[in-house]
């Protein structure tokens, strides 16, 4: 029997309709927004990811907790099965989660050569039957030099400083092609210095200011459309409005097809305003940084630097 983790429940119908059997877990959790401090025991973390996403609308922070604990149990079994297949694409989502389950399956103590690894440049979901089926005789072993790269991607990643993180972006990761531009990816996920967004606020407020949208979904489009590898789900994308409503300084108001911007708005995205100097939340959490108005950090991507 073999177990198969993939990062949601498309793939796992289509798993059926393939005819890959085994037992089918799907690995949800955006973990590119929200805290994801470090020393935490799998089960504590999981408790922290529930309450962050209940507290941005995703759902009912027992029930989340409950999802993530079953999907904690059925990894934490790893070792009854003859092999471990991981199955995930070249995008944000899915790379952190390999440094993460990489990470727990690490300290499981597996048999050398029980893990494979599925990497695919294009988005499993939208994959036919016959090319997802394509995909599983070409897995990759995961190595103990994997292992390794992963270990250190997730330590950058939960660490109090950015600098690990960045430094990471010029590591090549060894059997994980992707992982760099999706490190790199994160940090745009700073505020930017001159606007105080990051990418992902600025890439929605740049929808909005296309125009009005003709169905609820619009902006989410226009703005995903804006990524060289798109990551995002729609909840996550109507959470950033929501905090670009928010007040006392909003970037846009209305909702749905009729959100527009407001005038501070059209002057961040012109630059001519800089939306945490007028106001703005400066309260977030990126991996284990927790971004405050005492710990004002920027992401200078033209220069590829943290700034205070």
């Amino acid at each position: 029997m073999k177990l198969h983790v993939t990062n949601g429940d498309a793939v796992l119908h289509l798993f059926k309709k393939a005819g890959i059997v085994g037992t089918h877990v799907a690995w949800r959790d955006a973990l590119y927004e929200g805290p994801v401090p470090a020393a935490l025991s799998l089960a504590e973390l999981s408790r922290v990811r529930a309450q962050y996403a209940a507290s941005r609308g995703y759902g009912n922070a027992i029930k989340l907790f409950h999802e993530f604990s079953a999907r904690d149990a059925a990894i934490a079994r790893a070792p009854a099965y003859e092999e471990v297949v991981l199955w995930f694409e070249h995008d944000l989502f899915d790379q952190l989660h390999i440094l993460q389950i990489l990470v727990i399956l690490d300290a499981l103590d597996l048999e050398p050569g029980k893990i494979s690894l599925v990497q695919s440049d294009a988005y499993l979901g939208s994959l036919t039957v016959d090319e997802l089926s394509a995909l599983y005789p070409r897995r990759k072993t995961v190595t103990n030099g994997i292992i390794s790269a992963a270990k250190r991607g997730w330590d950058a990643f939960t660490a109090t400083d950015p600098e690990a993180l960045l430094a990471h972006t010029h590591i090549d990761f060894h059997g994980l092609p992707f992982m760099r531009a999706a490190l790199r990816r994160l940090c745009e996920e700073y505020p930017g210095p001159a606007d105080g967004l990051s990418r992902s606020q600025r890439q929605a407020l740049a929808a909005v200011a296309q125009g009005p949208a003709l169905k609820a979904d619009e902006l989410f489009v226009r703005a995903q459309g804006r990524e060289e590898a798109a990551f995002f789900g729609d909840a996550n994308f109507y959470a950033v409005l929501d905090d670009l409503r928010s007040r006392p300084a909003p970037l846009i108001e209305g909702a749905d097809g009729l959100t527009a911007t407001t005038a501070l708005g059209r002057r961040v995205l012109g630059g001519d305003a800089d939306w945490l100097a007028e106001g703005g939340s400066a309260d977030r959490w990126i991996g284990g940084v927790h971004l405050t108005p005492d710990l004002h950090l920027r992401f200078d991507g033209d220069a590829g630097i943290f700034r205070s």
